[in-house]
């Protein structure tokens, strides 16, 4: 049985659109300047193949708005703006394609992803959180992805204030070298501790492949529950940056699906053709 279909990148695709993109907000920007190239990303990895699409919230949030300079209330008014737009641009795609396509509602750390040692805490990051958690469960919206997590704090931290919701819980997390969580907290036992609270599938995202593969295996050994996989595409750095070709792309995603990786797509880097060159080789 082949996997089901994760989309692509929506940060890079965007860049490569000629949009400029920088923190805090990244993407959500472009749900103020152009929300058209949003829904054409979407588009595009559905008429690709992809059975699951990511919404475009993964910077939305209450706190990246009031890192922008906005008041809290401010910030919260305009996240819930900004969060459901992306929602309605994703549920609009999806109806327009005629498919059975599952939203899932992305959620980031609270700090930038490669920065761990910024999280301020849970007692400090639940307010933040939980606001931006209510505006994901929207009726539109399938699963609750909580992604690029780089800490096993807040991952259990947030995992639970998303358990609360009824919708799938989906975890996933950015990996170092050792295919360990970014900061260098245990992956296996992390693992263990979250499918036990409930959550539905777990996996790893904007990692290299042999991270990925490394953390995939002793996932794999650890829990039942199905397991994630969307992997950083982009090799080298700024302008010397190149991208994994679909072909190698297809040979990486057929061996972790061998490891019993049940959803599949790609981070940074990636786009369309990535999704497309799998789903054709599935159906070939």
């Amino acid at each position: 049985m082949s996997a089901i279909l994760l989309d692509s990148a929506m940060g890079s695709r965007l860049e490569e659109m000629g949009h400029k993109l920088s923190a805090p907000l990244w993407s959500a920007t472009v749900l103020q300047s152009k929300p058209e190239d949003i829904t054409q990303i979407h588009k595009e990895n559905i008429e690709a193949g992809a059975q699951v699409i990511t919404t475009n919230t993964f910077r939305t949030t209450p706190y990246s708005l009031h890192q922008a300079g906005l008041s809290g209330v401010d910030a919260h008014a305009r996240a819930r703006a900004l969060t459901l737009l992306a929602i309605r641009l994703a549920w609009k795609t999806v109806k327009e394609s005629g498919k059975d396509i599952k939203i899932a509602a992305a959620i980031a750390p609270l700090a930038d992803s490669w920065s761990p040692q910024d999280f301020p805490g849970n007692i400090v990051s639940r307010p933040w959180h939980d606001a931006q958690l209510d505006n994901l469960a929207h009726h539109s919206t399938d699963i609750l992805l909580l992604e690029t997590m780089n800490s096993a704090r807040e991952a259990k931290g947030l995992t639970e204030l998303a358990l609360r919701y009824e919708k799938p819980v989906w975890v996933s997390f950015a990996l170092n070298n050792e295919g360990q969580i970014y900061n260098g907290d245990d992956l296996v036992a992390t693992a263990a501790y979250l499918e036990k609270k409930g959550i539905s599938a777990i996996g790893v995202n904007c990692s290299s492949f042999k991270a990925s593969q490394i953390a995939l295996n002793l996932l794999r050994e650890t829990v039942s529950i199905p397991l994630l996989a969307y992997p950083n595409l982009e090799l080298g750095r700024k302008k010397k940056k190149s991208k994994i070709s679909p072909e190698d792309f297809v040979t990486w995603a057929k061996e972790i699906e061998e490891i019993g990786v049940e959803f599949i797509g790609a981070c940074c880097g990636s786009d369309y053709t990535h999704i497309k060159a799998l789903a054709d080789h599935n159906n070939s």
